[in-house]
């Protein structure tokens, strides 16, 4: 089929790559004309593991291409998704650039002939797709839903970090139809795909994304509780507590049958909690929303506050050691999580803003973000180390936010060595306190207490 692509963030390019890499014709449009260019020379203008080469093949073989002309893209594909952003200000949902897009997208469907699909991927509030980004196609198109052209909600389920790998091999599509025969023509985009797709409504379908992404908010943000609750009781380890839930057979499989864990015990640990473009505004939107419609929402009140406050923690940990003006801190991962260079909402942002009222001087690492932090005015005056090492030398304190996998292979000694005084605030659980005491390291977790080491 012939698809164009309304955005290029990382839903819109890793949707068209991956539609691309199937055999699709895939035409990308973007308003930013560096973006284009960028992904015309097969050069992802956004870090996804995969991506890159994935994006020059399709470029390659000629089934992927870039342009900041919307009309042509769409009149020349059989279906249109639209993967722009969907911020939330003040905790609502600005739907201002997807009914922009809707708007474009009417105003080629215009001078269309032949059946047209457009599918909004964006994450947006049950009513929206049926609202008004069906009265912006219509207004702009002349022609009512059903009349030529048809429309659908397609949720995404992608993972930052690992967006490609979740595309190409999907737990569920979820596809929600106007009309059946919308559903139909729509379902020929994910025509190889053998896993479960469910036909709902769009409204149904909008409101699967926003329950899927609360529910795992709410199970990091019980995590985090849990975790703060074993650091008040002197002897409990947090670590071995969560080791001792996993082992439930309901999320790790056990009487011989194959597999470990269930992927959902990841979210089942205690840390800093959860960043990035789509745990904080869903969750925030989806309180907003049963609010709108007059129904409390303690649970996702609770789920907010809690992640507000857990950056915070280390700054109270750190500062029952040393006092923190004048001291030199390194900040040891910027991206909200592995694999991304995302700084969306990282517990990173309110953690260094903390450090610096509190008068110490800060030093940042990350293997990937930092050219996004240094354009950032969070990080006006810190110093961006070339490595953790250089992070580390001669700092009063370290900690550690981001669990890169370089980070995991620093050793205790390390610390001691590089350091002028060995205090380590362990923000996820890298280092085992064992280990760090033995090698002279003052070492504080979230989750812990001085007595469980």
């Amino acid at each position: 089929m012939k698809i164009s692509v309304i955005g290029t963030g990382y839903v819109g390019l890793v949707s068209g790559a991956c539609l691309a890499e199937r055999g699709h014709q895939v035409t990308c449009v973007d308003i930013r004309p560096e973006v284009v260019l960028e992904i015309n020379a097969g050069r992802p203008p956004i870090h996804e593991v995969g991506l890159e080469n994935l994006l020059r093949s399709a470029r390659d073989k000629g089934l992927l291409s870039a342009t900041t002309d919307a009309k042509p893209a769409i009149l020349d594909s059989d279906v249109t998704l639209i993967c722009v952003g969907t911020p939330t200000v003040d905790g609502r949902m600005d739907v201002s650039q997807i009914v922009a897009a809707a708007e474009e997208v009417g105003a080629a469907l215009a001078n269309k002939r032949g059946y047209h699909v457009v599918a909004v991927k964006s994450t947006v509030l049950p009513g929206t797709t049926e609202g008004p980004v069906k009265a912006a196609i219509e207004s702009h198109c002349g022609r009512r839903v059903g009349d030529g052209w048809g429309l659908c909600m397609n949720p995404e389920f992608l993972r930052e970090g690992r967006a490609v790998e979740d595309f190409r091999v999907p737990d569920r599509i979820v596809v929600g139809a106007t009309d059946p025969i919308t559903a139909e023509v729509f379902l020929r985009v994910y025509a190889g795909f053998t896993c479960p797709k469910l036909i709902t409504t769009p409204r149904t379908a909008e409101m699967i994304k926003y329950v899927s992404n609360s529910l795992l908010a709410t199970m990091i943000s019980f995590s985090n509780e849990i975790g703060n609750i074993c650091s008040a009781v002197p002897g409990v380890d947090a670590r071995s507590v969560w080791k001792g839930v996993h082992l439930d057979r309901r999320l790790t499989p056990i009487n011989g049958q194959v597999g470990g864990p269930a992927g959902v015990t990841e979210y089942l640990w205690h840390g800093l909690g959860f960043g990035g473009s789509c745990f904080p505004k869903d969750v925030a939107a989806l309180r907003s929303f049963g609010r709108t419609v007059g129904e409390q929402t303690r649970m996702l009140d609770a789920v907010l506050d809690i992640n507000a406050d857990q950056p915070l923690r280390m700054v109270a940990l750190l500062e029952k050691e040393l006092s923190l003006a004048g001291k030199n801190v390194a900040v040891l991962g910027l991206a909200f999580k592995p694999g991304t260079d995302d700084l969306r909402e990282s517990p990173a942002l309110p953690l260094v803003a903390e450090l610096r009222r509190k008068g110490a001087k800060v030093l940042v690492h990350d293997p990937i973000a930092m050219p996004h932090a240094k354009r950032r005015t969070e990080f006006r005056d810190v110093v961006f180390a070339e490595n953790w090492a250089d992070a580390l030398r001669k700092s009063d304190a370290c900690c550690l936010v981001t669990a890169w996998p370089e980070y995991r292979e620093i050793q205790p000694a390390d610390f001691s060595r590089l350091m002028a005084r060995s205090l380590v605030i362990d923000g996820r659980g890298v280092f085992e306190p064992a280990a760090m005491v033995e090698a002279g390291v003052v070492w504080r977790g979230v989750g812990y207490t001085p007595e469980s080491t």
